[in-house]
């Protein structure tokens, strides 16, 4: 678990700051002043524990699984001074928390996010003390052509079938994800406390307004009306949105701001392609017609 920005709860109520290494702050994690493994909130369970902070708003949230039982091939490889509790792998399996708090602490420990084992130059060595170096390869899952012609394997690793990208948008379409947009992205990512801007936007439901701006910028650039004019045809129209995506409860998600599609894969006209980028993304697939910024897209200031 990486070291929050956030700060920590005390007591249901938010503290002054970050609690680890901090003795004015032990009672962020213990019951008592004596601390130990014995005396942790949450009846001791670490899990409920670090996710009170470190849910991706208060602190950063982290991507590893934890609460489960590691495979048999996993187990044998983790080493000895990574501990389970109750056979599940938790925080402290991999985060030495308590390091903070000792007198001869390591002096890299916080950048480190008090990881276990040896200092590492590279900090993706660590998770090799369980994993296979081999079994973990990197992969794109942005890079959807060759030679022009869609990867379809790599669609399957987010949609349960390959979509047509040749199909004209409709409103409520499905588009065959095999789990919720955020959850699909953060097997990857991991999205910092307060994104973007410092107001956090996942989850979020746009208001009915916002939909019918959001609406009439889609049609922005083929429709030669005043913006004000364009907003009454949306309304009119009852004309959903086709350029800014929403989950599958008409919230914001991640693809509502970034196209997680890559150039070219998608035709020009369907206006689900802008912000498509090529496999090596510069602008962070942002969904901003060319010339404009992405606020823009559903924000007027």
């Amino acid at each position: 678990m990486a070291a929050g920005e956030g700060d920590a709860m005390i007591k249901g109520k938010p503290s002054a700051g970050n609690p680890h290494g901090d003795p004015a702050l032990c009672s962020a994690c213990h019951t008592s002043d004596a601390g130990g493994r014995d005396a942790l909130s949450f009846g001791g369970n670490v899990w409920l524990l670090c996710k009170s902070c470190h849910d991706g708003r208060l602190a950063a949230r982290e991507g590893h699984p934890v609460d489960l039982k590691p495979s048999a091939a996993v187990l044998e490889t983790i080493p000895s001074s990574f501990p389970l509790q109750d056979g599940k792998l938790t925080c402290l399996t991999c985060h030495d928390v308590a390091s903070l708090c000792r007198t001869a602490r390591p002096a890299d420990a916080r950048r480190r996010s008090f990881l276990r084992g040896s200092p590492e130059s590279d900090l993706m060595a660590f998770c090799f003390y369980c994993h296979r170096r081999e079994d973990y390869q990197l992969f794109n899952v942005h890079d959807q052509l060759e030679a022009g012609k869609t990867k379809t394997d790599t669609c399957l690793w987010c949609h349960t079938r390959v979509p047509d990208v040749e199909r004209h948008p409709r409103e409520g379409t499905s588009y065959g994800l095999r789990k919720k947009a955020v959850e699909l992205c953060s097997n990857c990512h991991s999205v910092p406390a307060g994104h973007p801007a410092g107001e956090a936007h996942i989850d979020s439901k746009p208001s009915a307004d916002m939909r019918w701006y959001i609406s009439a910028y889609d049609l922005e650039p083929r429709m030669r009306l005043p913006f004000k004019q364009l907003l009454e045809y949306v309304r009119a129209a009852n004309r959903a949105a086709k350029s800014i995506p929403f989950d599958e409860d008409g919230r914001i998600t991640c693809s509502s701001c970034h196209n997680p599609h890559e150039k070219g894969l998608l035709p020009k006209w369907d206006p689900r392609s802008i912000g498509a980028e090529s496999k090596k993304a510069a602008n962070h697939r942002l969904r901003a017609r060319e010339g404009d910024v992405a606020c823009r897209a559903c924000h007027q200031k």
